[in-house]
């Protein structure tokens, strides 16, 4: 089991440790779920809590993908239109799929730089990013907490002193980008659901973003202040959304 896998659909116990997997019945591996959850009474990741939401900028990459697969396949002669049609949907899910394997390795990278095992590139470009933003600061990279409110999470990188920091891979980055630009309220949403998750009431939130083909090309972007009160009364929103659709609530549970 890859330790670097990404956090979606993940869940942890309630001191906060990761609960990826279990052992199924026949003695293998197997990834946890809901019904697992509600046996063992784990927390769901805050990126599984975003996830129940919308994302308009995700879906129309995706169509973008499938119609790019659409136009440049040609059907095989052997090939039935279901056959063609199951090929376009397979090629079109390549590139996330990619894009993610990718965007594993670069956290990784930055990880193992973070925690004084490694001087890649990655990590020293994100590293120098940092310094010039927040001076100084000691770094905590990949922790994970649970919080009383039900949800836990493992956290990409924060200070000591209540600077929390999520990093994002990206296609096509220029030393030029501009972070603002990039930024979606899910990214504000998920920063607030971390530091909430660890008491801190007022946090300084920053999401970098690091290009996919070249990581030495880092760009980020500094949330305001006053947006991080928004933002968590809008994560736990989909907090109580998510517990009602999935007629689940680990709080109760222990009751």
């Amino acid at each position: 089991m890859n330790k670097y896998v990404a956090e979606s659909g993940h869940w942890y116990d309630k001191e906060g440790n990761p609960a990826y997997t279990i052992i199924g019945a026949n003695g293998a591996e197997r990834n946890t779920t809901l019904r697992d959850a509600r046996k063992l009474n784990l927390v769901p990741s805050v990126t599984t809590i975003l996830g129940i939401a919308a994302k308009p900028a995700l879906e129309n990459w995706k169509i973008d993908q499938a119609v790019l697969a659409a136009t440049t396949l040609e059907q095989h002669n052997s090939e039935t239109l279901d056959e063609f049609r199951s090929r376009i949907k397979w090629q079109s899910k390549q590139a996330g799929k990619k894009a993610a394997e990718r965007g594993t390795e670069i956290h990784a990278l930055i990880e193992m730089g973070f925690k004084g095992r490694s001087n890649n590139d990655a990590y020293c470009h994100v590293r120098d990013y940092l310094e010039v933003l927040c001076p100084g600061e000691t770094w905590l990279a990949e922790e994970s907490f649970t919080s009383r409110l039900g949800f836990g999470g493992k956290m990409d990188l924060r200070s000591k002193s209540g600077v929390f920091v999520d990093f994002k891979t990206k296609d096509g980055l220029t030393e030029d980008s501009d972070g603002s630009k990039l930024v979606y309220d899910e990214h504000g949403m998920q920063l607030s659901a971390y530091a909430a998750g660890v008491n801190f009431l007022n946090p300084e939130r920053i999401s970098i973003f690091i290009d996919r083909k070249d990581p030495t090309i880092v760009c980020g972007y500094v949330w305001p202040e006053d947006s991080h009160v928004r933002h968590l009364a809008m994560f736990k929103q989909l907090l109580s959304y998510w517990k009602l659709v999935k007629n689940y609530n680990p709080n109760e549970e222990e009751k």
